[in-house]
């Protein structure tokens, strides 16, 4: 029961900020307004793998170290799926992929994208298709490359620089202009600073892992 009603929290806690900007959009459901919903779906999801990868007691009592390691390797494909679709209702709606704002956005993007590819290949230990293969390629990559696993566990750290990156994508795109919608910056921004001080405090501190 703790890890449904988890699972639903986690899977729900986008609800509040997308109904915020859907909202003020008027409420209607055309491809931009979604693209916009998405995105915020997107973001606060991004927001949450840090809250994750900080080993927090509330989830590790409510999935285990196992099962939140399992989602917070899972989660991110079905991330970069809704990102890939907000970009690609923007675009539809109009909206030019060379402005400042589309630019940051598309660097956390491929950012994120690489940093998932990279653990995927050389940090997972969950099971997952075509392991056997995987693990081979991880073995060679590791001598060739001299990899280590504290190196690997570094470069997977380049995901605290894309939500950074991805909070100014935010706070630029026209829909978080204070004037027009401060609840929605404002509850970006304070989720982000969350994230991120969560998981800062978990590293200065050891990464220490609580008890379930």
């Amino acid at each position: 029961m703790k890890r449904i009603l988890f699972l639903a929290a986690y899977l729900l806690s986008p609800a509040i900020p997308v109904a915020i900007y859907v909202s003020s959009l008027g409420g209607s459901i055309d491809p931009y307004t979604l693209s916009v919903g998405l995105g915020v779906y997107a973001f606060i999801m991004i927001c949450n793998q840090l809250i994750l990868a900080s080993r927090p007691g509330f989830a590790v009592s409510a999935l285990g170290i196992k099962g939140l390691l399992t989602l917070h390797g899972i989660a991110p494909f079905f991330i970069l799926a809704i990102a890939a679709t907000h970009r690609m209702l923007k675009e539809l709606s109009g909206f030019p992929d060379d402005t400042v704002q589309a630019t940051f956005g598309a660097v956390a993007l491929l950012t994120f994208a690489a940093a998932v590819v990279f653990a995927l290949l050389f940090i997972a230990n969950f099971r997952m298709p075509f392991q056997a293969a995987i693990r081979k390629l991880r073995t060679r990559a590791a001598e060739a490359f001299k990899l280590t696993y504290k190196a690997s566990r570094a470069f997977h750290n380049v995901t605290v620089a894309a939500c950074a990156v991805l909070v100014t994508h935010v706070l630029l795109a026209s829909s978080s202009a204070f004037s027009a919608n401060p609840a929605g910056a404002a509850w970006m921004a304070a989720w982000a600073t969350l994230a991120i001080g969560m998981f800062l405090r978990y590293r200065i501190r050891g990464r220490p892992t609580p008890k379930a």
